[in-house]
């Protein structure tokens, strides 16, 4: 039965591969929460090298993030990412777990700034767009950006409709198999989409579709909290 879903999110994303769309500031927040989970794995850690490969990872992945946040153009964001970028660093370099950990939890301080950075941006923004197009921006551009917003509101609602059956197969998934094997494979769905979204390279409806997909798979996860 997982091969058969497995195969379901294989064809979903083939499906979806034309897609385009910009939720830049939406992916940075996915990448940001993917650096969070890494920082956390480097504080768990008890042995020094352990724990800076999976400092690594997290710095490896804010690099990555750089283009997005420069589309995204949330400097407050970009400046807490990159001073937790700095202490991550510096942990690298330290000879010591209890040495490393004290820059690992800066950093870990840093992220949490940045994503809370990220979603007031979301909401300066809309209201900063809503006041160009108000007041600024000539019929001409007006009607564009009109345009180009309808065929992008169009392209998400024909994601999110073609996601309504993978989410279906989800929950057969969560009633039908064994608990730790539903988990499992639901976790590998995400750790997919969030390695797929760190990718500069990714079209933009692949991004939103992974990123639609990461909310889905995540949103599963929560019904297993009391899995056993």
């Amino acid at each position: 039965m997982i091969s058969k879903y497995s195969l379901l999110y294989v064809l979903l994303i083939i499906i979806t591969s034309s897609f385009k769309t910009n939720r830049d500031c939406e992916y940075v927040g996915s990448n940001i929460e993917y650096i969070t989970s890494q920082t956390k794995k480097a504080l768990a850690e008890t042995e020094l090298n352990k724990t800076k490969y999976q400092i690594y990872k997290a710095i490896n992945a804010i690099e990555k993030t750089r283009t997005k946040l420069n589309d995204c153009g949330c400097s407050y964001a970009s400046k807490n990412l990159f001073d937790g970028l700095d202490n991550l660093i510096l942990a690298t370099k330290t000879s010591s777990v209890s040495g490393a950990k004290v820059l690992i939890n800066r950093a870990l301080k840093n992220t949490y700034l940045s994503l809370e950075s990220l979603k007031e941006h979301h909401t300066h923004q809309s209201k900063y767009q809503a006041d160009v197009l108000t007041l600024n921006v000539k019929n001409a551009k007006k009607d564009e950006f009109v345009s180009k917003e309808t065929r992008e509101r169009e392209l998400r609602q024909a994601i999110d409709t073609s996601l309504q059956t993978f989410e279906k197969a989800l929950e057969d998934v969560i009633v039908t198999v064994n608990c730790e094997e539903a988990r499992n494979f639901i976790i590998e769905i995400r750790n997919k989409c969030d390695l797929a979204l760190l990718n500069d390279k990714l079209s933009e409806g692949k991004k939103y579709y992974n990123l639609r997909t990461k909310v889905i798979a995540t949103n599963a996860l929560k019904k297993l909290d009391d899995c056993k």
